[in-house]
């Protein structure tokens, strides 16, 4: 898995727009109607590259699969954000 760049965002920033599924939604990141990627948490955004394995009987494995040279390997690239933790908050607890 290799790290491409980082940056800080907040919940609800886009932080990718496109027509065809480019980037996909990895940890705290939220997909629109129209494939636009958003920031469910505030955080640093991390870019990564994994490996893709489709299900064994998916239409992707019958028809991409084949069409592949022997040992060429898919990859998929993740839009993730890291959530940053307060230092120093609490919560209120009522008491009963």
């Amino acid at each position: 898995m290799e790290t491409r760049r980082c940056s800080f965002v907040h919940a609800g920033n886009i932080l990718a727009t496109q027509r065809l599924i480019r980037w996909h939604p990895g940890a705290h990141v939220g997909m629109g109607r129209n494939k636009t990627l958003y920031a469910l948490e505030d955080g640093i955004v991390r870019y990564t590259k994994e490996v893709y394995v489709p299900p064994p009987r998916s239409s992707e494995s019958r028809e991409v699969i084949c069409a592949l040279p022997k040992g060429a390997i898919l990859y998929k690239t993740f839009i993730s954000v890291i959530p940053t933790t307060e230092v120093g908050s609490f919560k209120l607890v009522t008491m009963l």
